[in-house]
């Protein structure tokens, strides 16, 4: 045998986490698609204001249809 067989390279950081589970999993990559932004953008904020203000005619339909019930 020679040395060469004998040698490994060893990563001493290769990012495995450990956990309490015994699969052993790797961090996201930092362009990973699938992680959140961490806010809404200019656009989704709009939509989400607009949104708020949605609830009015669907109480007011409730209370239509509660007041025909009754009636």
């Amino acid at each position: 045998m020679s040395d060469r067989e004998d040698e490994r390279i060893v990563e001493p950081e290769a990012g495995v986490m450990s956990g309490d589970d015994d699969v052993l999993s790797q961090p996201a990559p930092p362009l990973d698609p699938y992680t959140p932004e961490p806010g809404p953008g200019p656009g989704e904020q709009r939509a989400f204001n607009v949104l708020r203000w949605a609830w009015i005619p669907v109480i007011f339909a409730v209370l239509l249809i509660v007041v025909a019930l009754f009636r």
